[in-house]
């Protein structure tokens, strides 16, 4: 047993996300190595709700509504999020959590993880700036093509007449 701890301990703390375990009632009882190395917490810190501390304040309640609704429903859930580092300095993570539960069905606790996903919005948001501006290039090209078919159908017409 202590062996199967031992392994599930160095795989939760090299996984690229951060992890945690929660009750049924969203208690989070565990997290791994990489959430404190994020956050620069501790257990005593952050178990049961202690969580709510790392999070933006502008996004918190839309969290806690969102998480506690699922956990009521006992259903996985997935959202994202800013989470605030031991530097101070927020990023958006991909939420995910599944229950796991006993052989009745009923919740006995919630895996979950945390995905940085910081650098994915920023490309996002840079690859739909370029578009808007292509859009706005091409509209602009289009106008000025059309004045350029405009301006040579008038000159043909005095040509011709």
């Amino acid at each position: 047993m202590l062996e199967r701890e031992s392994e599930f301990t160095t795989l939760a703390d090299n996984v690229a996300q951060l992890s945690w375990m929660a009750r049924p009632d969203g208690h989070i009882y565990w997290y791994n190595k990489r959430w404190y190395d994020y956050t620069g917490t501790n257990l005593a810190e952050m178990e049961g709700w202690g969580w709510e501390k790392v999070h933006h304040p502008d996004h918190l309640q839309v969290v806690i509504d969102f998480v506690s609704n699922a956990w009521t429903m006992g259903q996985p859930w997935e959202l994202t999020f800013p989470l605030r580092g031991h530097d101070g300095q927020y990023r958006w993570f991909l939420t995910r959590a599944m229950p796991v539960r006993d052989e009745q069905g009923h919740t006995i606790r919630w895996l979950g993880t945390n995905t940085d996903v910081t650098e994915m919005r920023q490309l996002q948001e840079q690859l739909q700036n370029s578009y808007a501006d292509l859009e706005a290039k091409v509209t602009f090209r289009n106008l000025e093509l059309e004045h350029e078919v405009q301006r040579l159908r008038k000159q043909l017409g005095e040509q011709a007449g």
